[in-house]
Parts: structure tokens; sequence; C-alpha cells
């Protein structure tokens, strides 16, 4: 204990709590905290505030329902009255989600006391949900203002506890994309809990198979003993020798608590022994940020995580400008550089250029270089204030990053960068999905000004766990993102070049295996044609497939479907599909909440199902053979209801939400989506018959494309699937020889 944090305590008081332990993430718990008054006392309308950071996602406290989840009350001296209130931004970023507590009709005294009880279930609450990521050392930030002031001071002694995994929910099985038959191949397998945190001390070792894709199907079980590495077990598989697209599995069981398990791999696709495929595909997250600017974790812990849990092949850190000052920086470089390890994990050193969206928003700017200088938009939050030099307006930036081997990405998160104008030579991808949603009007906007640009996918997750962002209970909307870059090696110039060819293929999180060529050359290429052209291709998807688009600018070419929903007369039974989605604004307020209920007329519904969900918290809230109650949220990105009625075609069906509502008999139902709904920005609500059994996991496609009516037409793919999960091609670049 240092003498400061004594003589803070004697003047401005203390904290006496009662230590919970260890809690699991996303549990209801209760926090008992004491303040008790230093020398000072708390004169009349002073108090105390409890402030947690931006990304511990907390319930939201609240102090008038004793019964509901997350209240809170407060016990003070008889005669004193006392004002609660908690506010979603009433402190400096990033401990902005504050309860204040204020004093009236008397002062406090020293020794006496203000008792707060986080989640008080006296009432018949459950208590506070506490945050649902595992993190140790969360902890409650709690000052004083003695004077009445509003001026607070930092008590020491902050209450802090470790939040860790919870119950084990599912596998997570990873292996290689694309391999030639004969190579070796390993398997790594993780388990989640609920909330996609990774169990640290897997104790199971679960009976795994592997199934060869294709109408045999066949069926072979695993060997081997796994090395165990904090949580993590890796499987040194034999080659496979047999060409064709490959999946491993691990089928539902009951652990001790009741849980049911289970858990599928990415598709592996094996070429023929002795090929040499032009290029590799390799995952990454090449956005996200910590502990030293708003998130949580440090930046050595996020690139171990995104290698060891959410295996990944390349990470970047991407951190706000505004709050890093030199010794930050000097430490984000120095991570980056110690954790990248050629042939094994690729990083770049990065920042975000936070400018404000009149200055050009933020733009992810990435490095191909072991030491490069920092650039900021402003040092509004950073401890060395304004002292370094701001690189702002956008176009001044462009300017500066020409002198080095660097790149920026427009984002879509907080400050959506603004895409009026762009530099060609810095500026060669756009990011079509994040943790805050999905933004295909990104590349609507882009290719209507004029840009020239490549896809990707990242996360912009804040809680150090790139390749595996999930959006917990907070604002984000979804998972994080995937990049896929076609690279010949694992190395930063050879990731580089395939960035900055735009190379590279984007995902809502999942590992869609895309292959798409056009004239024989690789996504992201420029090609001149002499009239229609082939693009050509296949998808193994990580689900059944809906179907294949191909686009010109922002528009649906051709689609191909499955067969079975290509059939004009449907066999066997159908399943009613109601898709919906889209963001409300193309700021920070773009949630979309869709809350109502559905039913039969005439019908009865034998089961419904949601895909394309990441909160346990939203989703169906109620389901009965007569109506189905519900409530989620949407980021941009699309989720769907899939409902079986126990009659095909028969009676009515009734939806009714905030933002739509609609009927529509079941006889007019059509594998064609029947829209009821649009408004800005990408929102919609369409309903469709699908013969859901017969999806396929993997389809080629041979399009023949319009050629272009003017210079450098972007034709790219997009895939669809049932979970609600997307991919997209780069595009090519094409004109008319």
């Amino acid at each position: 204990m240092s003498t400061g944090d004594e003589e803070k305590r004697r003047n401005w008081g203390g904290v006496i709590w009662e230590d919970p332990g260890q809690v699991a993430a996303g549990s209801y718990q209760t926090f008992v905290l004491r303040y008790v008054a230093g020398s000072l006392g708390i004169d009349e309308q002073g108090g105390i505030r409890i402030s947690i950071r931006d990304q511990s996602d907390h319930g939201y406290f609240q102090t008038s329902d004793p019964k509901a989840d997350n209240y809170v009350s407060v016990q003070i001296r008889p005669d004193l009255k006392v004002k609660a209130e908690y506010t979603r931004k009433g402190n400096v970023r990033p401990y902005r989600p504050t309860l204040f507590i204020h004093i009236f009709d008397g002062p406090l005294n020293e020794g006496e006391e203000i008792k707060v009880v986080i989640g008080d279930t006296s009432g018949g609450s459950r208590g506070l949900r506490v945050q649902t990521f595992a993190e140790p050392g969360s902890h409650f930030r709690m000052e004083v203002d003695p004077f009445g002031t509003h001026d607070y001071a930092l008590l020491p002694d902050l209450p802090s506890f470790d939040v860790v995994a919870g119950a084990p929910h599912r596998y997570q099985l990873h292996v290689p994309t694309l391999l030639v038959a004969g190579e070796p191949c390993q398997l790594r397998v993780k388990c989640e809990d609920m909330w996609g945190n990774p169990l640290r001390h897997l104790d199971m070792r679960p009976e795994i198979f592997r199934i060869a894709d294709g109408a045999d199907g066949v069926r072979t079980a695993v060997d081997g003993s796994p090395a165990h590495d904090e949580g993590v077990l890796s499987y040194a598989l034999p080659a496979l020798e047999t060409p064709g697209t490959y999946r491993y599995v691990i089928d539902d069981g009951v652990v001790d608590d009741g849980s049911i398990l289970g858990g599928e791999s990415n598709p592996l696709l094996v070429l023929e022994a002795g090929s040499q495929p032009p290029y590799r595909f390799f995952w990454g997250d090449f956005h996200g940020q910590t502990g030293e600017t708003i998130g949580t974790g440090t930046v050595e812990e996020y690139f171990h995580f995104g290698r060891h849990f959410g295996f990944l092949d390349g990470s970047c850190h991407q951190g706000n400008d505004f709050q890093i000052d030199a010794a930050i920086w000097e430490r984000i470089v120095a991570a980056g550089n110690g954790s990248y390890q050629a042939g094994e994990f690729v990083t770049f050193n990065g920042i975000e250029w936070s400018g404000n969206t009149p200055m050009g928003g933020d733009h992810n700017v990435l490095f191909n270089e072991e030491h490069p200088p920092l650039y900021r938009s402003t040092g509004w939050l950073a401890s060395d204030g304004s002292k370094m030099e701001e690189v702002a307006p956008l176009s001044k930036l462009y300017e500066v990053l020409k002198k080095h081997d660097a790149m920026t990405i427009p984002h879509i998160g907080g400050r959506p960068a603004e895409l009026e104008y762009t530099d060609p030579e810095v500026e060669r991808l756009v990011e079509l999905h994040s943790a805050w949603g999905t933004f295909e009007w990104v590349y609507k906007r882009a290719f209507a000004k004029g840009f020239k640009v490549g896809f990707v996918c990242n996360s912009d997750g804040h809680k150090a766990r790139p390749g595996a962002s999930y959006p917990g209970a907070s604002t984000f909307g979804t998972l994080g993102g995937l990049t896929c870059v076609l690279a010949e090696e694992k190395t930063r110039d050879s990731f580089w070049r395939a960035l900055k060819g735009r190379r590279c293929y984007g995902t809502t999180g999942q590992r869609i295996l895309l292959d798409v060529t056009c004239e024989g050359q690789p996504m992201g290429s420029d090609l001149t044609v002499s009239g229609p052209f082939p693009v050509t291709g296949r998808v193994v998807g990580t689900a059944p497939l809906f179907g294949v688009d191909l686009m010109r600018e922002a528009e649906v070419v051709e689609t191909l479907l499955p067969p079975a929903m290509g059939e004009a007369e449907q066999q066997g039974e159908d399943t009613v599909v109601i898709r919906l989605g889209g963001s409300r604004v193309y700021g920070r307020g773009r949630i979309v909440e869709w809350s109502g209920r559905l039913w039969m007329e005439g019908n009865k519904i034998a089961d419904a199902r949601m895909h394309g969900l990441f909160n346990p918290e939203q989703g169906i809230r109620s389901s009965s053979g007569e109506e189905v109650g519900f409530y989620f949220i949407s980021s941009g990105n699309s989720l769907n209801f899939c409902l079986k009625p126990t009659a095909q075609r028969e009676g009515i069906l009734h939806f009714e939400s905030g933002p739509c509502s609609f009927s529509i008999p079941l006889a007019d139902l059509t594998t064609a989506p029947r829209r009821f709904y649009e408004a800005p920005i990408d929102q919609f609500c369409e309903v469709f018959a699908a013969p859901l059994e017969g999806l396929p996991w993997q389809m080629e496609f041979n399009f023949s494309a319009p050629p272009p009516d003017q210079p450098q037409v972007p034709y790219f793919v997009r895939v669809r699937q049932l979970n609600e999960g997307k991919a997209w091609s780069s595009p090519f670049y094409v004109s008319q020889g």
C-alpha cells in the first residue's frame, strides 16, 4: 500500500466489499459494496459514482423494480435521502456506463456508510447479469464527490473479480481450408461456453469423426492422442490421399451438467496429389483493439488469442488513434513484431485512424513495415494530448501514407467512414462486415463513386478475441467477420501482395471456401473481354446453401439456386422461411429492434427455429403450436425464421413486428422471395418456401456474365447460407476490349 493510497483513504474514504471469487460469464450475481466516508465526509448533494468499462456488457443497472434483473438498492443513514440513477454515458471513455448516487437533506459524516447492493435479490430479482466474456480483474470504478461540485476523485482498492468461462456448450473444430493429397493435416479443437468463451482447462476427450462430402457421406472415426495446451486439443492426422471435400464432426453428447454438445469443422478441400495450387487459403482478422484503448485485455493477449484460440493465420491490432500515445504505440508495434512468425502466424502493424465523420471517418491503417510512425487524427484522449503531429483530414493522411508501404481500409463502426473520396494508390479495400454489423451499402456507395476496391471482413472486436469475436450482450450486432487471403505462403510480404492485389474475400465469420476465377484469373484482377465472359468456381459452405449470386456493381445479374429450390413444382415438405434484417441509420444508432409475434390462421406450427442469432438472450421468446413470440436486433445483418406447418400450404401466415406487419396465404408461397417491407438502410422482410432437407453444402457455378458497357465494371460473387452466413469475393474489374 502506498502512502498516497493511505492519504486518499483517510481523506476521501474507502471501499469495503464482499469478494464473490470467480464468477461465470453471463451468470447472475450479487455484489455488495460499502463506501465508508473519510475525514472530508460528503456534503449535501455530493455522492459517489460507480462506473464500468464500455465493453463490460453487464446488465443495465436499474433502481425501480426489485423483481427485475439487474436491480440495485442503496442504504444510507435513515434521516438522509438518496437519489440513484444510471446512465450509459456518465463518465469519461472507456468508463461511461455509470451509476450516480447523491445524498440530500444533510451530510454524510466520517466513518458513515453508503451500502450499494448491485444485483439485489431480496425482492425477487435474479441478480446482476454479469458481462458475457471472460476477463481476469473485471472491476467497478468507484469515485467520490465530497463537495457536491461534480468533480470526482478515484478511490483506492477498486472492487475487482475474475470472470471465467461458463459451462461447456459447443465444440469448435478447425482444419486447413486447402491441402494437396498426401500433405499432413492438423485438427484443432476447443470447447466454448454459450457466449463463445473458450474453456481454458478442457478435460474432455470427445470422439471425432471425419465425413467425406458427397452422396456416400463416408464416415470414419479419427484416432490419435491429442496434444493439450490451454484447453486446445491438437491432433496430428494422417495425410488424406483421396481428393475431395471433408469435414470433421463431434456428435452431440450429454455432459455432467446436462448440456448437449456437438461441433463441426470448416470444410477442407483436398486436391489431386502432385498438383500445385497457385494460392493457399489463409484466414485473418485484421481489425480489433484492447485495453490500451477502449477494449479489454492487452495487445499481447490479443495476438496470442488470435493464433491459439481464434485459429487465425494472421491478424493486426487497430486501436483508436486518439487514445494512443508514443509509449502505447511502441508497445503495440513491439507486440505485433514479436508475434510474427513466418510460416506460422502473420501480423501487421496498424492503427485505427479515428477522425470524426466530417474529417473522413474511421479508416484502418495497415503498414507492411517493422517500425512505422504514429499518425493520429487527434490526440484527444491520449496522455500526451496533441503534442504529436495531427494528420487530418483524410486527404492529408493519404498523402503521408504514400511515403510508406501502407494502406487504408474504410470502416463502419462508431464513426462511419465518409466514403466521399478515396485514393486508389492507398485505399485498395473496403470492409463489408464487422461485429458492428453487415454493410452491403458500402460497396453500393463505393461503386457509385467509382472506387476500385476489394472486399474484406474483420471483427473490430474490443475483447481481445480476434478470430472468435462474439457480440455478447452489447451493442455489437453480430459475429465478427473474417478475411480469407489467397497467398502463396504465410509471410508478411505474401499476405501484403494479396491484400494490395485485392486477392481476398470476406465472410460474416464463417470459414466458407469460395474459389472464383474469371478467364482463369483470381478475384481482384483487371480484365479485358470481347463479349460475354465466364465467372466460374465453387463454394463449400459451413451450412446448407441458399444460393450463389453473380453481382455486377450492386445488382444481381444471375442467381444459382440449389436444384431443390429451382424446381418449379416442389416435391416433399416445404419450410416457410421469413428473412429480415437491415440497419436504421449509417451511424451508431443503426440497431433495428424486431419485437412481436407470428401465428398461423387455419394451421398450426409444428416447429419454429431461428438462424443468424449470436446473443443467447435474443430470439424466440415463446413458442406453441398457435403462436411464436420473439425479440432480436439486426445491424445490417440478416436473420431468418424457419417454420414447419402442420399442414402444407394451408391457412394464412400472420407476422407482426415494430418495423413491419403482413399476412399471406401459405398457398401463395413459392421459392421466389416475396418482399413485404423495404426501408433505409437495407431494411427488409421477405417470405418464401424452401425444401431445407434438400439444400446442398457445396455448389459449383459457371456464370456467363454480360459484357460491360463502360471501363472497369466490377463483377463479384456473393454466397448465402441457411444460417445467414455470407461471403463476398473481391470484384473482378472488367473492361470491354
